[in-house]
């Protein structure tokens, strides 16, 4: 690798800004990018960066804007209309690819790739934000500690407050169907609500099954053959997804796709996820005395032949935070030539150790 130049795309948007703060704290030779020069124009000038105006339609001058560059930090979703493109860019100039996120098709699409990008000895490597970081990261360590496990519950905690694009995240996974990972292969099954509880630390509270993108990945980060993934529900999160369910199932997604809409055009960069007073939880205090209420509680299940089941919980602070520290934190590792060419999860390229070692992002491991 020539080049040490990092192109952070979407650097405009809430998780870009903070992202371009830290790796030109961190001294790297960093481009902001965005297809929009009005608001990319005072970013690159507090930052005293190099800045490149394009978009990601065909006809956009993509690969020109990545000549010289090393590695892509893609930040701008929604990522399933955006990271193709940037991702078929990568692979034609030889740029690393990472980017933050988190739906499973991106995944899906990045393994397509891989060939081709090994061909070309590039890396893609989608999902170095707090997903899939956080959750592939301890999918490994659970892994090592229950060496006969055959298949892999994942559980993912709501936080008391999310992000608009988080929300938006959320309720583009809400469906009639579900995916799940069963002997090896990756299937549609019907939601089915609550089905089962899972200690998050406070006793067992009922899940839901989601379509998180380690359905895609973990089975290459773990080699277990079946993978399910919910998130923590009370009433509020069930009807949530029950109502997006019903209406992904009435209309093809078109009023599931409205709402979110709605809450992109109304809702502010930050909201409550439950308004008041049913937002108010009895563990409300548990969770400020160890200072994670904007964060998030991670549960792995690891299942062996005789469904004896092991658990790993893991606690990290807000998922802002979290992405900052772990994408760049790679970003940093791949400059310096911790990479391999292809498809790479965080886990399988670092070890289930990497999440560890970032001190900020992690309040507690316990089996």
């Amino acid at each position: 690798m020539t080049s040490r130049r990092v192109l952070l795309y979407g650097a405009t948007g809430n998780s870009g800004r903070r992202l371009a703060a830290r790796l030109c704290e961190a001294g790297c030779d960093i481009v902001v990018a965005a297809r929009d020069a009005d608001r990319l124009a005072p970013l690159a000038q507090s930052l005293r960066a190099p800045s490149r105006v394009f978009g990601l339609d065909p006809g956009e001058p993509i690969d020109e804007a990545l000549a010289d560059v090393a590695v892509v930090l893609h930040a701008a979703g929604p990522f399933r209309d955006t990271a193709s493109a940037m991702m078929a860019a990568c692979v034609r100039t030889k740029t690393h690819y990472l980017d933050i996120a988190g739906e499973w098709p991106v995944f899906l699409d990045a393994m397509r790739r891989s060939p081709a990008a090994a061909a070309a000895d590039v890396m893609l490597m989608p999902g170095v934000g707090f997903s899939i970081v956080a959750s592939d990261c301890l999918l490994a360590l659970a892994a090592a500690r229950a060496p006969g496990a055959k298949a892999f519950r994942l559980a993912i905690s709501w936080p008391d407050s999310m992000a608009r694009a988080s929300i938006l995240t959320s309720l583009a996974l809400a469906g009639s169907e579900v995916v799940v990972r069963r002997g090896g292969a990756l299937r549609l099954e019907p939601y089915r609500g609550s089905t089962r509880a899972i200690d998050f630390g406070h006793g067992p509270e009922p899940v839901v099954p989601v379509s998180w993108p380690d359905v895609v990945t973990a089975q290459f980060t773990t080699g277990a053959p079946d993978i399910e993934t919910f998130t923590q529900a009370d009433w509020l999160v069930r009807a949530g997804f029950a109502a997006g369910a019903r209406a992904s199932a009435w209309t093809g997604g078109a009023t599931r796709r409205a709402m979110s809409k709605a809450v992109e055009w109304a809702w502010p960069e930050r909201v409550p996820s439950r308004p008041a007073p049913f937002g108010d939880r009895p563990d409300d205090g548990r969770r400020a005395g160890r200072g994670v209420q904007d964060g998030f509680v991670l549960v792995v299940e690891a299942i062996d032949a005789w469904r004896r089941c092991a658990s790993l919980r893991l606690a990290t602070g807000d998922g802002h935070e979290v992405t900052t520290e772990t994408a760049s934190a790679i970003v940093l590792k791949v400059l310096d030539g911790h990479w391999e060419s292809g498809f790479r999860t965080p886990a399988s390229l670092f070890g289930g150790e990497f999440i560890l070692a970032l001190g900020g992002t992690l309040l507690s491991l316990n089996p």
